[in-house]
């Protein structure tokens, strides 16, 4: 038989879970990606036990039935608000990745600009990519 308290284990893991990608995805949407290293170790840690826990509940006697109406419906939301956050979650990446694509693109692209840019002056004293100005006459006072 499926102890209730292993359901109640359960139901809580998945609340620290969803939880703790809820905040993965503040922290994406904030920009704030240098952040998320700490958080990803609890995630892993819930994660895994929650894989655990899921593992020893499928490999129980085959009691399902023991578990009250009342665990069973919890159980059924908690799982379903996990799917949505971790598809909520999955969307965030994904834009994150797509943001820092192009300001990777950018900078590449402003770096082979200027990379292709001539430095120096040209023969009539213009600046490379400019118009050659029209050629100024100087006198430097030599009286002191």
């Amino acid at each position: 038989m499926i102890a209730s308290g292993a359901v109640g284990d359960l139901l809580a893991i998945t609340a620290r879970l969803i939880a703790c990608i809820e905040r993965e995805i503040a922290l994406l949407r904030a920009m704030r990606p240098h952040e998320l290293q700490a958080l990803q170790i609890d995630k892993a840690g819930l994660a895994d036990a929650y894989e655990a826990h899921l593992r020893a509940m499928r490999q129980g006697d085959g009691a399902e039935a023991a578990i009250s109406e009342q665990l069973r419906h919890e159980l059924t939301e908690a799982t379903e608000q996990l799917q949505t956050v971790l598809a909520e979650n999955a969307r965030a990446l994904r834009a994150v990745k797509e943001v820092n694509e192009r300001v990777l693109k950018a900078i590449v692209e402003a770096a082979d600009e200027e990379r292709g840019r001539p430095v120096g002056y040209t023969g009539s004293g213009a600046a490379p990519g400019g118009r050659a100005a029209a050629p100024v006459s100087l006198a430097v006072n030599q009286r002191y």
